[in-house]
């Protein structure tokens, strides 16, 4: 809740299953993926009965048990035949491995076991779907960059692509659990890899941190996307989180990118840690002194501000100190968007949660003001018309997808009959009126 105030916010509200509000919001997170297959309430109510939120290891211990169950019944349905049983059962087994490896830290001896374990359950879940998800890799300076690609059919027909990439602190498989579904469902091919700096690459190379010329890792995406089968140049770039930087910086140089959907457009990265710093006059000891405070508090403040460290390159620095050293060190100018953003022509649908922060809407409405895409529209989500004002909207990613899908569609021109029979009857008219409603508020 103090996040907010301050000008960044996970949430506002919370489920109550922990009192520890960023506990309670990746509870909130791991259970969202109920709507991909992910997840299952059941699951995840027993798991949180074991879980101590005053002992992180409780939380590993509980999901990763959850997995490794999940992950057995999976296999034993494979035994037997029944492809889609171990379809699931992989699913959810990969989520929850995730889930049991955010707790971990990066020094925790299970920190990168439980990464693999997620990913390898993903993986085994992809030729069970038809088609099938293709596993892929990005070729980038030496490296294999992790990537995976999903059409609708394997007819090879041309069709709009999603592209859509995660932030600071999520792995390719989960980004495949926010929009994947809602893209082939609607006709959409689905792919999404991990950059320099998200979580996949930094455990497969330790060196691929983040970086802020993001256009150059995107260029060899792009050129891996566009010679796979059925795609088209009606590919749209949607960024979620610190993604929504990411996706930001590369449309002002890839031209590829015929649609932008940034979820929330960051501007200013290093703004909004450095903001509160620099405006008062609490000196950086005593500040040095509230971060430990708060990482002994709160042991996924700890995991998100040791995270942020490890993926940046600064893998040794977790001391509050050093981490506040590392921030200020950084060249603002290098993490800044605001004097480029004229050069985004591509329509735009900038995209945010009432509820992530003053700081977060506010730079969303300087991307909206100064990109000079002819078609540009803004959508500021609230609890009371969309059932989420969180970040990334992770409380109600059904209405988040349809806000962005029936967008997609008209920019992309489709007609009825390029829809699937799900979404012909969707109320497509309504929706322009819906976001020039939404861009006055």
């Amino acid at each position: 809740m103090s996040g907010w105030k301050m000008g960044l916010a996970r949430s506002w509200n919370s489920l109550g299953t922990f009192k520890d509000h960023e506990m309670d919001w990746l509870f909130k997170r791991t259970l969202q993926y109920a709507n991909s297959d992910g997840a299952d309430i059941g699951d995840c109510l027993s798991a949180a009965t074991k879980i101590d939120e005053r002992n992180v290891e409780t939380w590993i211990d509980a999901w990763e048990t959850l997995g490794a169950r999940l992950e057995a019944d999976a296999e034993q349905s494979l035994k037997e035949g029944r492809e889609i049983s171990a379809r699931d059962a992989y699913l959810r087994a990969s989520n929850y491995y995730r889930t049991a490896e955010y707790g971990a830290l990066p020094t925790h001896p299970k920190f990168h076991a439980l990464w693999e374990k997620s990913r390898d359950c993903f993986h085994k879940a992809c030729p069970l779907f038809s088609p099938a998800i293709q596993i892929l890799e990005v070729p980038f300076e030496g490296k294999k960059l992790p990537a995976y690609f999903w059409p609708p059919d394997d007819t090879g027909k041309f069709r709009p692509t999603l592209f859509s990439v995660g932030g600071n602190d999520s792995s390719g498989e989960e980004v495949w659990y926010w929009s994947a579904k809602a893209a082939i469902d609607r006709g959409y091919n689905f792919f999404t890899f991990e950059f320099p700096g998200h979580r996949g690459t930094v455990h497969l190379y330790p060196d691929c941190v983040k970086r802020h010329d993001m256009e150059v890792p995107f260029a060899a995406a792009f050129d891996l996307l566009e010679r796979l089968d059925g795609v088209d140049d009606r590919i749209a770039l949607a960024g979620y989180s610190f993604g929504g930087y990411v996706v930001s910086r590369a449309a002002i140089f890839e031209k590829r990118i015929k649609a932008l959907i940034p979820s929330s457009p960051l501007i200013d990265a290093t703004a909004a840690q450095k903001v509160t710093l620099q405006q008062t006059r609490i000196p950086l000891w005593f500040w040095a002194w509230l971060t430990e405070l708060r990482m002994r508090r709160s042991p996924f403040a700890k995991s998100m501000m040791y995270l942020a460290m490890w993926n940046s390159g600064h893998a040794e620095k977790y001391s509050a100190r050093e981490m506040l050293d590392a921030m200020l060190a950084e060249d603002p100018e290098k993490w800044c968007l605001r004097d480029m953003l004229h050069r985004i022509t591509c329509p735009v649908l900038a995209l945010a949660g009432e509820r992530e922060g003053d700081l977060l809407v506010e730079q969303t409405r300087e991307f909206f003001d100064k990109v000079s895409s002819d078609r540009k529209d803004i959508y500021i989500f609230t609890a009371e018309k969309d059932g989420s004002d969180d970040h990334c909207q992770f409380g109600n990613r059904t209405n988040a997808n349809r806000i962005m899908f029936d967008w997609l569609d008209d920019v992309f021109g489709r007609t009825a009959h390029e829809l699937t029979p799900k979404v012909i009857n969707a109320a497509l008219p309504e929706f322009g009126r819906g976001l020039q409603q939404a861009s006055k508020t």
